[in-house]
Order: structure tokens, then C-alpha cells, then sequence
């Protein structure tokens, strides 16, 4: 499992799992059982994080449950850390040679907020000269782990250059969206989206 550079092992390894499935509560066992982890320091990390309000727990029954606290002060900011450094984005980062040239490349907030929306939410968007294949089969792996489709949306740089000139809606659309790069840097000045770097 990818770590995260601010937070030690256990914590690295408690926390991924509950902010890369943020609509799902998980048990302490549970947790204990995808980390590897033991389960002292396993319940030492989730307290920590209860405490300071990163995530929330519930008792059903004998049962405690944990949970990302999706109205925590940081939130967002820790979606798209996560995002990043963790499954889809992590890939496509690592595989970057695998995928062709990659001019641009980022992850749409329908992605990293785990949005359930719509089947034509576009999540991961690419520019360059762009091995579909590569890109097909980083997405399908991810989705097996996501448990929901993965959309992504590949352009060349002189189709992306001419659409962007002409305004078009569908490119619109995408470079709107709240976003998290993964490869290059602010793809237009036209259309300024909130982007962030973690």
C-alpha cells in the first residue's frame, strides 16, 4: 500500500482506506484485516483520528464503526491528497511512460468526492498522444477496486488546442470542475478552475 508522507505507517495505512472509501463505515476488525496492521495500533490510529476530527465513529449494536468525516475543516484538501497519491491517480503518475506522451492529465472532482452521479461524469481527463489501451486498462483496474465505472476522456493536443479555441461545451464542461493535476500544469487560462496541487 502507497503511504502518505504525513502520517507514520499504521496511521498512512488507516487512514488510506477510510478516505479511499468515503461512503463506506468500516469496522475496526475490518480495517485491521486490509492494513495488515495490528489491531492495538490499528485502534491507537483511529482514536487519534476521531480526536482530531478526521473521521467519525458510530456504535450499532456491540459494534464501533469509523467513517471519514466528510464535514471536517479539511476534507476536501484531504480528498485530493488522497487522490493523488493513492489508486487511479498514483497509477497514472507511475505509468505515465506506459500511457504515450501525456501533456495533461488530471482527475475531475466527480472522481476524488467519489460522486455516484451521472454515467457521463468524466473523472480522469488526459491530453497528449495517449495509449487507449494503457489508459483502459489502468481505469478498469480501478474500477474493479472502486466498485463504480471509471469515465475517463482522452484528446489529442490539436484536437484539445481546437476546441478550446472554439468554446466547446463538452471541454467546457471538464476544465470547470474543481480538479487535481496528476501530469502538467494549468491546461487553459480561458477557464479558470479551482486546481490543486497537494
Amino acid at each position: 500500500m502507497v503511504s502518505l508522507p504525513f502520517f507514520k505507517k499504521t496511521k498512512s495505512k488507516v487512514f488510506i482506506v477510510l478516505y479511499s472509501q468515503t461512503r463506506k463505515r468500516f469496522h475496526m476488525r475490518e480495517i485491521e484485516r486490509l492494513t495488515g496492521e495490528h489491531i492495538n495500533a490499528v485502534r491507537e490510529a483511529l482514536l487519534s483520528f476521531v480526536k482530531a476530527k478526521l473521521i467519525t465513529s458510530e456504535t450499532v449494536g456491540k459494534k464501533r464503526f469509523f467513517q471519514a468525516n466528510k464535514d471536517g475543516v479539511f476534507y476536501d484538501e484531504l480528498l485530493r491528497i488522497v487522490a493523488k497519491k493513492v489508486s487511479l491517480g498514483h497509477r497514472i503518475i507511475e505509468d505515465r511512460a506506459r500511457l504515450g506522451k501525456v501533456k495533461y492529465a488530471f482527475l475531475t472532482d466527480s472522481y476524488y468526492r467519489q460522486n455516484q452521479g451521472t454515467t457521463d461524469e468524466i473523472d480522469l481527463f488526459l491530453v497528449g498522444t495517449i495509449s487507449l489501451k494503457e489508459v483502459s486498462k489502468i481505469t478498469a483496474e480501478e474500477s474493479d477496486l472502486l466498485g463504480r465505472e471509471i469515465n475517463f476522456s482522452v484528446m489529442d493536443s490539436d484536437e484539445f488546442a481546437f476546441r478550446k479555441k472554439n468554446k466547446d461545451p463538452f471541454l467546457a464542461s471538464i476544465l470547470q470542475k474543481d480538479r487535481v493535476m496528476l501530469i502538467g500544469q494549468n491546461p487553459t487560462e480561458s477557464v479558470p478552475p479551482r486546481t490543486v496541487q497537494p
